[in-house]
């Protein structure tokens, strides 16, 4: 008996006698009025394949008036590595381009736009249009933050000229380039609005499972109601239909496929990827349709308002809609869209409970304790959870030990902050680290860490984290400060950003120092520890006239405990500034009184008395965040932001 064949094609792209459906979508690429494009999808939606498939196309001469180069953008972090990655489009594209008579070699030169140019003459004498069908896109947020001018360069080379088209593919972490107010024309104007990569067509899913592209013979033995139940479990989601189908075919059960599916941790990781990546008043509504299995418009504007949830309801509803997390159902009342996501979300919650009964089982356990356990380091081979796979221990503070992890169910790297026993029972802590998971979720912004899991093991209370590969900013300025002025303003100017969202969200930071910004590769700030945060005018969880902060990066409202509102983070962030500019603070003493006198009654020194290089611009910048006047400072962090971005300009 010959082995069993099975045609399915799970987590990789497609194209040709693979590809299924997405017939409108291609139709208004390559037929359409608009040269610019926009895919968006969640992971495994297919956006590659739709890509690849253009290439085919175009290929096959089914298109004749494009020439199609698949560009991938992954690792593209500056002008070299984009160069390189376009190099790296026109050697797969080499034979393609033989055909025409155009010889690669001489497309190839250092300067990239050179290069697209003439790409572009070449093909105009062909009487042929560029395709540049740009794959993972994402890459481009964090090219904004490096390299702002490149990105504006590379969107004049893509949108510019008639002769060029356009399609950008990536998740919808890529409106982060719509937030950026240094460009009069951001990357993403000509793109949006964006399209949605949405569900299969019930025919197209249908093809897709029974692969009809198939000679008779070679298709799968399905029976049609399998093929409607793996259609109605999956909602004509392309991946998971054929990574069901696939298990269905393998094991001949589709309960047991879909047993094996739903505790997959690839389609778990998958999950949480996307569903982070969502505003967080829209993971809320999700989890209201959740708990109710249901839930009309009506009913999700009440439980929101119940929740102090103030959303726009219909914007959201349509753009978790258009991303395949719900869907309309009887009554067209809003349910999560399949079967294996309700279950992901049951079990996130469920999981949920289980950690916050057992943070309260352990501060009831401690509080009965005589005494305290020694606090010991987790060894290497130490599983927290069953989930948290110890690696190293990398950091020791007050308050506990900082390790780096593993989350086996994500497949995914975290820090994890576990708290020595001692201080399992002091509830002042413990309120301040769930308001920083709590804060966390509502402050989604790139360079703001993520905070993930308030959770409890073993008489011991632990936080899980977003794990960042670099240094403190503390440690930057230790061993290269004083830093480039170019630095200083582009670190301040995401610093500013960040918490510009922070107080949109009506919150205060209180603690801002170098020590608390972590350095993505040792180039993007995120801004760390929001233990202190508080609600702007209200109060606390400390005591009246008590001061709260690091004495050394307080504001002089802070140093007099008196009230607080954003413009005193704007001061710290100043100090920060300074510090950065200078490879010093602008106040020392011997004491922390000492430096909290010198906050309130002294003039902040001018940078440029300590390090006569820094430019005048960027200097007074920094000064005009440490006046001892709240009111003579910048009136918010927006301001402050585009003061150090048009400093940035001069440079």
């Amino acid at each position: 008996m010959p082995p069993l064949t099975i045609p399915y094609v799970v987590g990789n792209w497609v194209r040709g006698e693979r590809f299924y459906g997405r017939d409108e979508l291609i139709a208004e690429v390559l037929g359409g009025h608009r040269r610019s494009l926009w895919l968006v999808g969640t992971r495994r939606s297919g956006k590659t394949s739709v890509l690849k498939q253009l290439e085919y196309l175009t290929d096959e001469a089914v298109h004749p008036r494009y020439f199609a180069v698949f560009w991938d953008f992954q690792g593209a972090e500056d002008h070299d590595g984009l160069r390189e990655s376009w190099s790296d489009a026109l050697l797969d594209a080499e034979d393609r381009l033989e055909r025409l008579g155009i010889d690669p070699e001489e497309l190839q030169t250092d300067d990239l736009f050179e290069s697209m140019r003439r790409l572009r003459r070449a093909l105009r004498v062909a009487d042929l249009r560029l395709l540049a069908l740009c794959d993972e896109v994402e890459e481009l947020i964090r090219l904004q933050h490096a390299e702002p001018k490149l990105v504006r360069s590379l969107r004049r080379a893509l949108q510019s000229s008639e002769d060029v088209h356009c399609v950008l593919a990536s998740s919808i972490r890529l409106w982060a380039l719509s937030e950026t107010r240094e460009d009069t024309s951001p990357f993403l104007h000509g793109f949006t609005p964006p399209f949605y990569l949405p569900r299969l067509s019930d025919d197209s899913a249908r093809a897709l499972v029974r692969q009809d592209k198939l000679a008779p013979e070679a298709r799968p033995a399905l029976p049609e109601g399998v093929v409607d139940e793996i259609l109605s479990r999956c909602d004509n989601h392309p991946f998971l239909l054929q990574l069901l189908a696939k298990r269905v075919v393998e094991c001949g059960n589709l309960d047991e496929a879909c047993e094996e599916v739903a505790s997959d941790r690839m389609v778990s990781h998958f999950f949480a990827v996307d569903v982070d990546m969502l505003e967080d008043d829209e993971r809320r509504i999700l989890a209201v349709i959740a708990a109710h299995s249901a839930a009309s418009s009506h009913s999700l504007v009440d439980q929101l308002a119940q929740e102090g949830v103030e959303s726009d309801l219909s914007r959201s509803l349509l753009r978790l809609e258009n991303l395949g997390y719900i869907r309309r159902g009887r009554e067209r009342k809003c349910v999560l869209a399949s079967y294996f996501f309700r279950r992901w979300v049951e079990e996130i919650r469920v999981k949920a409970d289980s950690s916050a009964r057992e943070i309260e089982r352990v501060q009831e356990a401690t509080a009965e304790m005589p005494s305290t356990p020694s606090f010991a380091s987790l060894s290497g081979d130490r599983s927290i959870e069953g989930r948290y796979s110890i690696i190293e221990q990398i950091g020791v503070g007050a308050h506990g030990v900082v390790y780096r992890a593993r989350d086996d169910l994500l497949g995914a790297q975290i820090a994890i902050k576990m708290l020595k026993p001692e201080l399992v029972g002091d509830e002042r802590l413990l309120e301040r680290l769930r308001k920083e998971v709590l804060l966390s979720r509502d402050l989604s912004h790139p360079n703001i860490l993520r905070v993930y899991h308030l959770g409890g093991y073993q008489g011991r209370v632990f936080l899980t984290m977003q794990w960042v590969d670099g240094p403190t900013l503390k440690e930057v300025i230790r061993e290269r400060a004083p830093l480039p002025a170019a630095e200083v303003t582009r670190v301040g100017a995401l610093l500013a950003s960040a918490l510009e969202a922070a107080h949109g969200h009506n919150v205060l930071h209180r603690d801002l120092k170098p020590e608390n910004v972590l350095m993505r590769h040792g180039v993007e700030p995120l801004i760390a520890d929001f233990g202190l945060a508080r609600l702007i005018g209200e109060p606390g969880v400390t005591r009246a006239d008590m001061f709260v902060g690091t004495p050394k990066y307080a504001s002089p409202e802070q140093a007099s405990a008196a009230p607080l509102d954003a413009r005193s983070d704007l001061y710290g962030l100043g100090l920060i500034l300074f510090e950065m500019a200078t490879g010093h603070a602008p106040f020392r003493a011997e004491t922390a009184v000492g430096i909290l006198v010198r906050h309130t009654q002294e003039p902040a020194p001018d940078p440029r008395s300590i390090v006569p290089g820094v430019p005048e611009e960027l200097a007074l910048i920094i000064l005009r965040c440490l006046e001892k006047r709240p009111e003579d400072r910048f009136p918010d962090c927006g301001a402050l932001r585009e003061a150090l971005l048009a400093a940035g300009k001069k440079l």
